[in-house]
């Protein structure tokens, strides 16, 4: 059995955290790595946005003026609210490298929604492939539209997921809403408060609404069996090291659309 690795939940900047999944998959392409799944949250709560998509910079103040940062994903999808959600990056190689994971974009996200599938449903949640959407690329929030790469619970989006490749290498990254306003990603977007706080109740389902709240720990555990189960591998907890930390930092600023902190890389581990 393949010994993979698990970074456990920790809390970063913005951009420190898109600088770490990609020192991380350069260290796979390289051979000095190992494949990867790492949970983490953003201090300051921040909002990402795909590696192509365009914030006219009037939305990308207003973001900012509220006290989150904004960064540049190297992943693609559409902009990602962080605040109270859970969000994962998993490193693997493809079948091009002999890795586990298929050539196909397609089939490659099913078999990581098979792994979140498997971790979601260790805590009782039941939860399903979204089908994708034709006007996905027309909408700002990525929590408004669907596509093969997420999960529902029960008709409504639960994940939010989107991918890279690069040298026969997959990074893909993904948010889990835990208990997220309804409203505060079309508040930032759009600069006018909701009236109701029942306005957009559609949008998203927060976990810690369908099922008991959990502490990192214990969704450290849920992630690592059910990934383990999809993938039929077996990971070995280990945190970032300062070193990684260190070598990370280096290309934080990168990444970010608004003033970074003097120190990004400061980050909470739990």
């Amino acid at each position: 059995m393949q010994l993979w690795r698990l970074i456990p939940y920790g809390e970063y900047t913005g951009a420190a955290n898109m600088a770490i999944d990609e020192f991380l998959l350069e260290n796979l392409i390289s051979g000095s790595g190992s494949s990867t799944l790492r949970l983490y949250g953003f201090a300051p709560p921040t909002v990402s946005i795909g590696l192509n998509q365009k914030l006219d910079p009037e939305t990308i103040q207003r973001i900012c003026n509220a006290g989150l940062h904004v960064v540049r994903r190297p992943t693609g999808g559409r902009a990602v609210l962080h605040l109270d959600d859970l969000t994962y990056s998993f490193i693997a190689e493809d079948e091009s490298r002999g890795g586990i994971f298929k050539t196909s974009v397609t089939a490659a996200y099913k078999q990581i929604c098979n792994g979140l599938i498997k971790s979601l449903e260790s805590i009782g949640v039941e939860t399903e492939v979204g089908e994708s959407q034709s006007a996905y690329r027309h909408l700002a929030d990525c929590f408004h539209a669907t596509t093969a790469a997420d999960l529902h619970y029960r008709g409504k989006k639960i994940a939010g997921s989107a991918q890279l490749r690069r040298k026969g290498v997959v990074l893909q990254h993904g948010s889990i809403p835990l208990k997220q306003s309804q409203k505060a990603m079309k508040d930032l977007l759009e600069g006018v408060k909701s009236e109701s706080s029942s306005e957009g109740a559609s949008r998203h389902v927060n976990l810690f609404e369908v099922t008991a709240e959990r502490s990192y720990s214990e969704l450290d555990g849920a992630f690592k069996w059910g990934f383990e189960d999809a993938f039929g591998v077996s990971f070995e907890v280990v945190p970032l090291s300062t070193r990684e930390l260190a070598e990370a930092e280096a290309h934080a600023s990168r990444f970010t659309l608004s003033p970074p902190l003097a120190h990004p890389l400061e980050g909470n581990t739990h």
